[in-house]
């Protein structure tokens, strides 16, 4: 009787242990895709920054060019924090 047990349970028991860490492993790509997703809007909004300014200061006076990148870097910045927040979140 025990080992029938052990021949129903033992598969069983290596399903569901399988089952998750393919979860685990899953969620942590996800959440990888996210962070550089983030990362490379930061990255982008750096750029901009960048160029900007470099034109600003070549004429001397500040433009629509740097009001733009400013917003673009604020938002990039917000979801940056907004995920960053909801890691330690978890964490605590």
């Amino acid at each position: 009787m025990e080992s029938i047990a052990a021949v129903f349970l033992t598969p069983i028991l290596t399903g569901l242990i399988v089952w998750s860490i393919e979860r685990y492993r899953t969620k942590r790509e996800e959440l990888k895709e996210q962070a550089e997703e983030i990362n490379a809007e930061v990255n982008v909004a750096t750029m901009e920054l960048a160029y900007a300014t470099s034109i600003a200061v070549e004429n001397g006076k500040t433009n629509g060019e740097l009001k733009h990148a400013k917003e673009v870097y604020a938002s990039a910045k917000k979801k940056l924090d907004n995920f960053n927040q909801k890691q330690m979140n978890k964490i605590v």
